[in-house]
């Protein structure tokens, strides 16, 4: 067991309070991640017990589950935010975050009527009409303002600034014992769950293949290497430059026309399959891009200042 403090599951109450002997009855459970996921987890709650309130179900009430939910970060959103910078508490300095964020300007690759919620339509939220791929930052907007509309202390009872430590079920009582760690104390915690929901999906951190990273650090590569979640600076960064893009998907896409508005010189977008949504493109503009298919990095040139790269045969088989 992790040294620190054991204490009982904190309930979300979010619009009404309960007995012990109430609160005793229903099932814990802990979520992990305040992004969509956890956000609307507990927007689905809070809905249910507004409507069994209304409707005067105090057994069903007495079912519901009580929720906590931990965020590592300052705030919610998850990746659809763009904060890059955290305050480290031990040292008082602000730090890069190590989880993977949005860039500022990206724009969604599928069309805003495929994600727009039944209770809360784009036209009740913006009052105008929209586009059918939408930025960034006004899908944050959208989101936030869903869970918040009709309870602006929504989050009171989140715990965010608050790491997971480790999660582990013990068959002898049949909980989850999540530990959690503090990130202005440092204390930990100890807390028993009747249920545990990983709602952090599966782009925490950036993936960097191994194999690409080794390279260019074992070659002394000199050009500045950017992960797409940590693009920040995009301008300093691309204009006047010729820049590479490992991969052809919908980020590549995306990135090489901002940096083509921002005034890059050449883009090379790196494919192995040349399947991906940039590779399918007839024509980009002023003609500044070029796609390479199958083939990837080999080596570092040119006394750290080029990247040299191999022709592949691509097996869609062992990416599965």
């Amino acid at each position: 067991m992790v040294p620190g403090i054991h204490m009982e599951a904190q309930p979300l109450q979010v619009t009404a309070s309960y007995s012990y002997e109430e609160t005793k009855k229903r099932p814990t459970v802990a979520v992990i991640g305040c992004g969509p996921g956890g956000m609307f987890f507990l927007h689905a709650i809070a809905t249910r017990r507004r409507t069994m309130e209304e409707a005067g179900d105090v057994k069903g009430l007495e079912r519901l589950p009580d929720v906590t939910v931990f965020e590592r970060s300052s705030s919610p959103g998850g990746v659809w935010k763009t904060d890059r910078e955290f305050k480290d508490y031990g040292t008082g300095k602000k730090k890069k975050s190590d989880c993977a964020n949005m860039y500022e300007a990206l724009w969604t690759n599928g069309a805003k009527e495929n994600f727009e919620f039944f209770d809360y339509t784009f036209e009740e939220h913006f009052g105008v009409a929209l586009p059918a791929y939408m930025p960034r930052q006004l899908v944050l907007e959208y989101f936030m303002a869903r869970v918040t509309r009709k309870n602006p202390n929504f989050f009171d009872n989140v715990y965010f600034d608050t790491t997971v430590v480790s999660v582990k079920y013990d068959d002898t009582i049949s909980k989850f014992i999540v530990v959690t760690r503090d990130n202005h104390s440092q204390l930990f915690a100890s807390v028993e769950y009747d249920k545990c929901i990983w709602a952090a999906g599966e782009n925490g951190r950036p993936n960097i293949p191994n194999a690409i990273e080794c390279l260019l650090k074992s070659g002394s590569f000199l050009g500045k290497r950017i992960h797409s979640s940590n693009v920040g600076n995009f301008k300093e960064d691309v204009q006047g430059k010729r820049i590479i893009l490992i991969g052809d998907a919908y980020s590549a896409e995306d990135l090489a026309l901002q940096a083509i508005k921002l005034g890059v010189e050449r883009i090379y977008i790196i494919s192995r399959s040349g399947l991906g949504v940039a590779s399918y493109m007839s024509e980009w503009p002023h003609d500044k891009v070029e796609v390479i298919s199958e083939v990837m990095p080999s080596s570092v040139i040119q006394g750290g200042h080029g990247i040299q790269f191999k022709g592949l045969e691509y097996n869609c088989e062992l990416d599965k």
